[in-house]
């Protein structure tokens, strides 16, 4: 493949950017993920998997004590919530542990997520609060609302409202992007509801801790249906990945358990030595920017790191883009980010 100017030949982007106007947002489920990351809570440390769910190795840093959520940045960086110290730690693409940041509001950090404006939401559990922050650490503000007890993740869907499951009152809460309180709900017998995901059709899959089920709602809070499996006790995590399937921790046995994006069992992961399991979540290959989506913006952005092949040291940016993990962004990265495309 050629590169002119710092640009992939027009030949090459002109065959990409028809892909983007032949499909539509979901309906090409990319054909390869990324590695995924578990909060190891019981060791105190983050377990990395690959794809299919082999277990590739732990990272910690002193002081990340009962890791709760986690989350990735559009600048390459991880978020883990250390629940039992209070505040969030950060570290780069490689695992290396960077800064820790806290706030007076943050009381036992659990779930935690990113919006479309590049700000860190993260649950307070200890006094029912959602705490806000830049994402160079720095306290925004704080809000609450919903009867909101006991936190234990948020997430947003595709038009920026926010959720937050409260374990205590076993619901849902909605709000909206101003963060003023919607509603509430529930359904499916959810009890002790713990992480939250959305798929690309802005279907939200609950994870009920307390009724051994995942549920299924719909963003206006009408519920669809449920995930179980007998290896599914107590989930605390759910995360989806770029083909669709879903992934629960499953707290009791120290295992994870996979579905498709039809529901359908695949398979339960139980390597890395995991002791109680909590959060997932899947580096998102292609998506630089960590909007949900693989479109122009994220194409735009590929080809300024393409590198052909060899090996180099790649930026955080560019490493989302490195689909074989061979240290360069050659024409087999360009042929997997045309598998990823979701589009705008």
């Amino acid at each position: 493949m050629m590169r002119i100017g710092g640009i992939v030949t027009m030949r090459t982007a002109v065959s990409i950017l028809l892909l983007f106007a032949s499909i539509e947002a979901a309906a090409l489920p990319p054909a390869r993920t990324g590695d995924f990351y578990v909060s190891d809570y019981g060791n105190n440390r983050v377990a990395v998997f690959d794809a299919s769910g082999g277990f590739l190795r732990h990272f910690t840093a002193e002081g990340l004590n009962g890791p709760r959520g986690i989350v990735f940045a559009p600048d390459g960086l991880t978020f883990v919530a250390s629940q039992r110290s209070h505040d969030v730690f950060v570290f780069d693409r490689g695992e290396r542990f960077l800064a820790r940041f806290t706030a007076e509001d943050l009381q036992r950090p659990t779930g935690m997520a990113i919006s479309d404006g590049r700000e860190l939401y993260v649950a307070s559990f200890s006094n029912d609060h959602v705490v806000v922050f830049a994402l160079d650490g720095t306290w925004r503000r704080t809000f609450t609302g919903g009867a909101m007890n006991g936190p234990n993740c948020v997430a947003f869907d595709s038009s920026g409202s926010i959720y937050v499951a409260s374990a205590i009152t076993a619901t849902v809460i909605k709000f909206d992007s101003g963060e003023r309180f919607i509603d509430s709900f529930t359904g499916g017998g959810l009890v002790s509801p713990m992480g939250i995901a959305r798929d690309l059709g802005d279907v939200l899959y609950v994870a009920g801790g307390g009724s051994d089920n995942l549920v299924k709602f719909t963003t206006a809070g009408d519920y669809i249906g449920q995930l179980t499996h007998p290896d599914l006790t107590v989930p605390q995590g759910v995360a989806i990945d770029q083909r669709g399937h879903v992934f629960s921790s499953s707290m009791n046995g120290g295992r994870l358990v996979e579905f498709d994006g039809d529901g359908a069992y695949v398979q339960t992961i139980t390597g890395g030595s995991l002791g109680v399991p909590r959060s997932i979540a899947f580096v998102p290959l292609g998506d630089v920017d960590v909007d949900a989506d693989i479109d122009l913006c994220d194409f735009a952005t590929l080809q300024v790191c393409f590198t052909g092949e060899g090996s180099f040291a790649l930026t955080p940016k560019c490493q989302v883009f490195d689909a074989d993990a061979d240290d360069d962004v050659d024409g087999d990265d360009f042929a997997a980010f045309a598998d990823w495309i979701t589009g705008p």
